[in-house]
């Protein structure tokens, strides 16, 4: 049986667009997932495959 990994939530209060906000409703009413759950899912699929570039790295104190 596969054990399942704990989920902690942590919640950022974010500046968003109002345009990102109606794209946002409206995919969740074409989807039917509630806007949380996907605005959730959407965060954190952007940050998990975020990588950042050679001369972000740099820029950041990493040596090259």
């Amino acid at each position: 049986m596969k054990t399942k990994t704990p989920v902690v939530k942590q919640l950022y209060r974010l500046s968003i667009e109002p345009r990102v906000i109606d794209h946002l409703s409206k995919l969740a009413a074409r989807t039917g997932e509630p806007k949380t759950r996907l605005a959730t899912r959407l965060f954190t699929e952007a940050v998990m495959s975020f990588k950042p570039t050679a001369a972000a790295s740099r820029k950041n104190g990493a040596k090259p």
